[in-house]
């Protein structure tokens, strides 16, 4: 129990609040914020805005997961706004470990609207997938008598966190402690009403299906005002709404109170895990978070200049473009299909410079893949002609040189033996 000062409280109707919080549901969710098309690593999309909408999982990421928030329950009707303590019971929450199971599918994301205890939800393939339960609407304790003399504020109970395979129960509201007044939290079955003077509304059943609505809180007027006690939670299965119940022993004078509700049960479908997240303290969430293992690979592993090199690539984000580069220039580019992949062609260079280089596929101007080394080869007519092993000379280049040679020197000696026998005689 949460005591505080008395004071004066105005008025504040009920009826307000569940006007806003069905004009809220009625808005389509849109992803708040997205990351660009070209991401490859720590992606995501974030759902924060009250109503549903659709998300497709990318194809080709080998890594999903879902956050998934419930939303606050509505503050206690009568509290002031500026009260910390009259707040309504948190929404539950959780991070679902998708895995590449999930890959390429598509997702109903319903968002729940702050201060309503509506839970937020995923279904796929027209399963459930996950439900987070809305927080229990809060409550307080006073004398009704006198509309302005509250002495405390209770929050309602928190909704379901799907952290474990199967339903998580909702909590009970929290006024008095186990007081028969407050709503019970949603299980795999429905949560009860809180009993008292003006009784609760028990939450709806599971439909296994769709989450599904609290219980309204019990209503009472004294003199010309109304109290409500704090309504359940949405989820998996509702929370019961609580009652009021008067002249409750309160170690002093008696007071009245007036309960809050019990929050929605979470569900997590059979096959996943999941840790736990921040808990609801205003509107749900849904926020997905992905990444891609590119790969690109080549059958080429000798190369000379002219060849062609086919590179295929996989493991991206669909229908975006990519470049392909080749010993620090850019030799092809192309656009993934659906699914992420693609095949690329070049040709090798005329100049290209002998030596072993991997083919990198460049997204965004990051390098996100590359192949194994392709080593380039230039042929030895390419590098200047056959070369004499010995002498490093080639042999049409000395043979006229020789021949010559050989025939002055012929001619040399015969004409120095002329010059001999004419000096003799």
């Amino acid at each position: 129990m949460r005591r505080r000062p008395s004071r004066s409280l105005p008025y504040l109707s009920g009826l307000l609040l569940a006007v806003g919080a069905v004009a809220l549901a009625g808005t389509p969710a849109l992803a708040n914020s997205a990351s660009p098309a070209t991401c490859v690593t720590g992606c995501t999309a974030v759902f924060d805005t009250a109503g549903t909408a659709t998300f497709t999982a990318p194809p080709a990421a080998t890594s999903l997961t879902a956050t998934i928030v419930g939303a606050s329950g509505a503050p206690a009707p009568l509290a002031i706004t500026a009260d910390p303590t009259a707040v309504g019971g948190a929404g539950g929450s959780a991070t679902i470990a998708l895995g590449a199971a999930y890959a390429g599918r598509t997702f109903s994301v319903t968002v729940g609207a702050a201060g309503t205890g509506s839970a937020s939800q995923l279904t796929s393939g027209g399963s459930l997938v996950a439900v987070a339960g809305g927080g229990g609407g809060g409550g307080y304790a006073g004398l009704l008598d006198l509309p302005g003399q509250i002495f405390a504020t209770y929050p309602g109970g928190a909704g379901g966190s799907p952290t474990t395979a199967g339903v998580t129960a909702g909590g009970a509201g929290t006024a008095f402690g186990t007081l028969a007044a407050n709503g019970g939290g949603g299980s795999a079955a429905a949560g009860a009403a809180g009993a008292g003077d003006a009784p609760g509304v028990p939450g709806a059943a599971p439909s296994g299906t769709a989450a599904v609505a609290g219980g309204a809180g019990g209503s009472l007027t004294i003199g010309t005002t109304t109290h409500h006690a704090g309504s359940g939670g949405a989820g998996y299965a509702g929370g019961g709404g609580g009652a009021i119940m008067r002249n409750v022993p309160n170690g002093d004078s008696p007071v009245d109170v007036v309960a809050p509700g019990g929050g929605g049960s979470g569900f997590l479908a059979t096959g996943l895990t999941a840790s736990a997240a921040a808990a609801g303290t205003g509107a749900g969430t849904v926020t997905f978070t992905w990444s891609f293992t590119p790969k690109a690979t080549t059958a080429a592993t000798t190369v000379k200049p002219g060849d062609t090199v086919t590179v295929q690539v996989s493991g991206l984000p669909s229908n975006i473009p990519f470049t392909e580069t080749f010993a620090g220039a850019t030799v092809a580019s192309g656009t993934t299909d659906a699914s992420g992949a693609a095949t690329v062609t070049f040709t090798v260079a005329a100049g290209q410079a002998a030596g072993s280089f991997p083919v990198q596929t460049v997204v965004a101007g990051s390098v996100v893949a590359s192949t194994s080394a392709v080593t380039v080869v230039i042929p030895a007519a390419v590098a200047g002609g056959p070369q004499l092993a010995d002498t490093g000379s080639t042999a049409a280049a000395w043979a006229p040189a020789g021949a010559a040679a050989a025939v002055l020197l012929v001619a040399a000696g015969a004409l120095l033996l002329v010059l001999r026998r004419r000096l003799r005689a």
